[in-house]
């Protein structure tokens, strides 16, 4: 039996890889396993945008046509149960751990951007922002963010994605 402490943990290290894949796919232009990422009817709001679903979410960066350069980092993971859900848990997975059916994470990130192919011979920071997500627990055995709101702290215009 899995002790209260180690379920803390497993669900950290299970959220924090999520979070962390979503960066290195984004940065590498791997879009289909970016979509993945997310439920088929998240929510995805980012200043004055709102997507509604894991295909406008995906073609949010398809639209972008000039060469962008973009590395993503973040920290102080916060992770919480959802207010106002029960307390009730998931089935047990395959591994025969309990999870909760959905969890919200609280994160600083920092974007670094240039407008350019790599090697970019100029670093700078594009958004220092903070993300509010909501990630559910789904059937397949695989936590997937359901909402992120981006709340911009610090930005550099000039950095930012070239329409194009």
């Amino acid at each position: 039996m899995t002790t209260a402490a180690e379920a803390a943990a497993l669900l950290r290290a299970e959220i924090d890889a999520v979070l962390a894949d979503w960066a290195y796919h984004l940065d590498h232009g791997q879009l289909d396993e970016l979509a993945g990422l997310f439920t088929e009817d998240a929510l995805f709001v980012t200043g004055g945008l709102e997507l509604q679903g894991r295909a406008k979410i995906k073609n949010r960066y398809l639209e972008r046509t000039v060469v962008r350069t973009t590395r993503h980092t973040y920290s102080g993971l916060r992770i919480s149960a959802v207010e106002g859900d029960s307390p009730t848990v998931s089935a047990a997975a395959d591994d025969g751990v309990a999870r909760p059916v959905r969890v919200r994470a609280w994160s600083t990130w920092v974007n670094y951007a240039a407008n350019a192919a790599p090697p970019v011979n100029d670093v700078g920071v594009y958004l220092v922002a903070d993300f509010d997500d909501v990630l559910t627990w789904c059937a397949d055995g695989r936590w997937r963010i359901s909402e992120r709101r981006i709340i911009p702290v610090f930005r550099d215009i000039a950095r930012a994605p070239i329409a194009g």
